[in-house]
């Protein structure tokens, strides 16, 4: 197995002998570092894929000050990508 590129985590063995995985989070207040924790290389594999995927997707897990209103304006935004504007006024 190679070396993994640039923002695409990291996955070791622990001391323990479970399984750790590690990926960047970009939040409203900066770069975060998130781990995630299983038993088998498999499913930390699974979580990291997932959590990779959540991230392209605009999902974040830490909001930080945000508002409501912010957080409403924000979501709206990434609605309108997926939808026609007729639908946006029913919403």
């Amino acid at each position: 197995m190679g070396k993994r590129g640039n923002g695409e985590g990291s996955i070791w063995r622990r001391k323990s002998g479970g399984w750790c995985a590690q990926y960047t989070v970009y939040t409203s207040e900066g770069r975060k570092r998130s781990t995630l924790y299983g038993k088998t290389r498999q499913e930390v594999a699974a979580k990291l894929s997932k959590a990779l995927a959540d991230r392209e997707g605009g999902l974040t897990f830490d909001a930080g000050t945000m508002t409501v209103g912010e957080y409403l304006t924000r979501w709206l935004s990434l609605c309108s990508r997926y939808r026609e504007p007729e639908d946006l006024r029913e919403i």
